[in-house]
């Protein structure tokens, strides 16, 4: 009862009762717009920017897809993601439809900390851990005390046909105040979240503490955005009707209503559910990745609580999830049989490596390293596998989730690699980051300036560079500035409308300047 697990989303729920708390005050309304509060909310459509509500955000009908990847593990203040937010992409309409979204529920934590005026953490530390005699749980890996523990987190080993060969270790990945943050960074015990249950069952009461109103508990657990049923989750359930409250999802059940949340992390998936009209609750806590044995868990166990026929959950899911495990397996068989053979990549690797940049999202960069690229996002995912399936297009290697992700490199009308395409949202198209211009070092821009001559009688360059710019000067001519679009060890390359100059760079030393002009290309030796 006393071992930590990493909660991932089920810190929605505690999310959602930091705002019921500061509406209980009076402090927040459910249905005002959320720019009363912090005028900086602006979002890329301009009528959700103005009618967007907390319970909006809180119930997963924005229209803004996930967009996960613009926050992953990235250190940076909630104060400037949400800055960053007016630059992400919609996919429905507002109110529309249920789409999961984490990044409203950082939005959240930023609202919070606002009005409360202390940072999210320490408001849920104060007004829900220390009532509830929470004394385990937190918001990041380490324990609030020396003598407690986290369960260590592992995912299944599959071979060729999905079978099970093994058990891999997954350790924690970077825990930000930002991400997983207020969406998914709850540490918590079996001890712990049994008081927070008593609250849920108990119109908002644990033994002598009333820690929420029970009208703004009952909001939480009214359903506010219906989720399509049929299909997968009718042939499961039987039963097409299922809800979202907020932080909650909301399920007929059996003739009962039960009211739960899931989450998986890094070797983690766990699940907290009840059923209010009998005063039931089910934690499932499992430390391995992506398997539904919590499901089977809860389920099964309400049925023994409320003395229910046996309702095979076991076979069940079996039944849905072997055939899903197959087809991953023959998906990864399918992305190999379907890469074109001896279809080399169109440029040296080298010139891959660079630094690309799309709005609302990390910098995305790759490295050459020992004749291999890496990839990574800046800040956010760590360098992993940047591996050639067939031209400009590449598999990444997203370590954290066990996966690879086909990625495109896009060539402008000079012929060079100047942007990628990464499908990292599949709700909207991919996002093309751009490549970014390099920062020089000053030892290298002090090599570079000076003067070049080009076998052509009376031509002389000049480069010089005065407050970060770059300036080409040709005999006789104005100075015009030039851009530097390319930075490695062997050269620097600068642009001037359809001028390409490129330096060449032995370590810190400029030896040449190679002019490439439509119709011409004159080498320059450096003279001065």
């Amino acid at each position: 009862v006393d071992t930590r697990f990493a909660m991932a989303s089920v810190t929605k729920s505690f999310t959602a009762m930091s705002v019921a708390l500061l509406v209980d005050e009076g402090k927040l309304a459910w249905d005002k717009p959320v720019r009363d509060y912090i005028p900086e909310f602006i979002l890329d459509d301009p009528y959700v920017t103005e009618h967007i509500t907390v319970r909006d955000m809180l119930s997963h009908r924005t229209g803004l897809p996930r967009h996960d990847f613009a926050a992953w593990r990235l250190d940076i203040s909630r104060a400037e993601f949400v800055k960053r937010m007016r630059h992400l992409k919609f996919s429905a309409s507002f109110r529309e439809k249920f789409q999961y979204n984490n990044l409203m529920y950082y939005a959240t934590g930023y609202l919070v900390e606002t009005v409360a005026e202390q940072p999210w953490e320490t408001f849920m530390q104060e007004r829900i851990f220390d009532p509830l005699g929470m004394t385990a749980s937190n918001f990041v890996p380490e324990p609030p005390q020396a003598t407690q523990v986290n369960a260590e987190g592992y995912r299944v080993d599959r071979g060729e046909n999905g079978e099970a060969k093994g058990l891999v270790h997954m350790p924690y990945a970077a825990f930000t105040t930002l991400s997983p943050g207020a969406a998914g960074a709850l540490f918590s015990t079996l001890a712990d979240l049994t008081q927070w249950l008593k609250v849920h069952v108990n119109s908002g009461r644990a033994g002598a503490v009333q820690l929420v109103s029970p009208e703004n508990l009952k909001q939480m657990h009214l359903p506010q955005t219906i989720i399509p049923g049929g299909g997968v989750q009718e042939a499961l359930m039987g039963n097409t009707i299922f809800a979202y409250g907020m932080g909650w999802f909301i399920e007929p059940y059996r003739g009962y209503t039960l009211i739960h949340h899931g989450g998986n992390l890094e070797g983690h998936s766990l699940i907290v559910g009840f059923v209010p009209q009998a005063q039931i609750g089910v934690v499932g806590l499992t430390n391995i990745a992506g398997m539904p044995l919590r499901d089977v868990l809860l389920y099964d166990a309400i049925d023994r609580a409320l003395d229910l026929p046996e309702g095979e959950w076991n076979r069940k899911y079996h039944d849905l999830f072997d055939p899903i495990i197959a087809g991953q397996a023959q998906g990864k068989a399918t992305a190999s049989a379907e890469r074109i053979p001896d279809a080399p990549p169109t440029h040296p690797l080298a010139t891959y490596a660079g630094t690309f940049a799309a709005d609302g999202y990390p910098d995305f960069a790759v490295k050459l390293a020992d004749e291999a690229l890496q990839a990574c996002t800046v800040g956010s995912l760590e360098w992993s596998t940047l591996r050639h399936y067939h031209y400009n297009v590449f598999e990444w290697h997203l370590a954290d989730f066990d996966n690879w992700m086909k990625i495109q490199f896009l060539i402008n009308e000079n012929g060079e690699i100047d942007a990628v395409s990464l499908p990292i949202e599949p709700a909207v198209d991919n996002i093309i980051f751009r490549r970014k211009t390099p920062t020089l070092p000053a030892d290298l821009v002090t090599a570079l300036c000076g003067q070049y001559e080009p076998p052509v009688a009376g031509m002389m360059v000049t480069i010089s560079a005065q407050a970060d710019k770059f300036y080409y000067t040709q005999t006789g001519g104005a100075a015009q500035e030039i851009k530097p679009y390319l930075f490695n060890d062997e050269m620097v390359g600068f642009r001037l409308d359809r001028v390409r100059l490129d330096f060449t760079r032995e370590g810190d030393t400029i030896t040449r300047l190679t002019l490439k002009m439509p119709g011409m290309t004159l080498e320059a030796p450096r003279t001065a």
